[in-house]
């Protein structure tokens, strides 16, 4: 175990490393495109970004990495970061909620069904959430929203700005809880219908359990990889589409925050918030990691016996 994650750290590491050389290096080209004669040379510019990471680096070893440009003035980049990162945190996890409490329950049944009626909508549900992209869907939860302003007078929920209610994060969480429920009850249904098609599940009936043993008891916990593993994947998706959704609600968070210091050029703020968003992701799947080793035996011994 701790080789394990010793190495996962040493991945971490060197993953970070090289978000904060390329995200200087994106923010070089961009500042670099605006000049009047602009330099495409990525061997000097990378020379430059290079230099951009080793400062960047020792000023983190410093705990100081200066001020952010906002409306109310200059902010400490690191508070301007932790006020941002709660709010994009607090609307990914309770998105990431939603679709685990949604997805798994979803495609459990569809598995568990042999009604074709039952099945076919959850499967053409998992392809439509999949393949609807994030800004379209924002765009049409907004668009219903209006239309049901202008029709009622009445304002179901708000289609933008920030707060802890359900008016706030209700169309920010569908819209980022989307595709997440989709892969998970996708990858629910298809680990779950190929488990009870094992042999060990017919000899667990023919011993004359119930339906609900043997599902809860010898199917459920053989599916726990998978479902772990697809936890991760709807993360991923999740973050992807955080700017967007931010950027569509106006809710002031992470991803919102890049995008207007791309605008302003901020290029330490930009390169800090890349950071923190590949290290929420790299140390989730560390833990993913971990969730494994205890989950699984089959891990355990690989790793024993490697």
């Amino acid at each position: 175990m701790l080789q394990l994650i010793s190495r996962r750290l040493f991945f971490i590491l060197l993953v970070c490393v090289l978000i904060v050389f390329f995200v200087n290096l994106g923010m070089r080209m961009i500042r670099n495109s605006e000049v009047a004669e602009p330099s495409y040379d990525l061997v000097v510019n990378g020379r430059i970004a290079l230099n951009d990471t080793k400062g960047y680096i020792q000023r983190i070893a410093r705990g100081d990495l200066g001020y952010a440009r906002t409306s109310g003035g200059s902010v400490p980049v690191l508070d301007v970061l932790k006020q941002s990162y709660v709010n994009s945190m607090g609307l990914l996890l309770t998105a990431l909620g939603l679709a685990i409490l949604l997805g798994f329950p979803l495609g459990a049944m569809a598995a568990l069904s042999k009604k074709r009626k039952v099945t076919f909508p959850v499967l053409a549900f998992t392809i439509i959430g999949i393949s609807v992209p994030a800004f379209f869907a924002a765009l049409l939860l907004r668009t219903g929203e209006l239309y049901y302003v202008r029709y009622t007078g009445k304002q179901l929920v708000k289609i933008a700005g920030f707060g802890w209610d359900y008016k706030h994060m209700l169309l920010p969480v569908l819209v980022l809880a989307a595709r997440p429920v989709a892969y998970l009850t996708r990858s629910s249904f298809l680990s779950l219908r190929s488990t009870m098609d094992e042999d060990y599940i017919r000899t667990a009936r023919a011993k004359g359990l119930r339906n609900r043993t043997v599902v809860n008891i010898h199917a459920v916990p053989n599916i726990a990889v998978p479902v772990l593993t697809a936890v991760g994947v709807s993360l991923r998706f999740a973050l992807v589409a955080l700017p967007v959704v931010e950027f569509f609600f106006v809710w002031p968070g992470i991803g919102l925050l890049m995008l207007e210091a791309i605008n302003d050029r901020q290029t330490v703020l930009v390169v800090t918030i890349a950071l923190a968003l590949g290290l929420t992701f790299l140390v989730l799947n560390l833990l993913l990691d971990v969730a494994y080793w205890f989950v699984d035996p089959r891990i355990r011994e690989a790793h024993e016996s490697g």
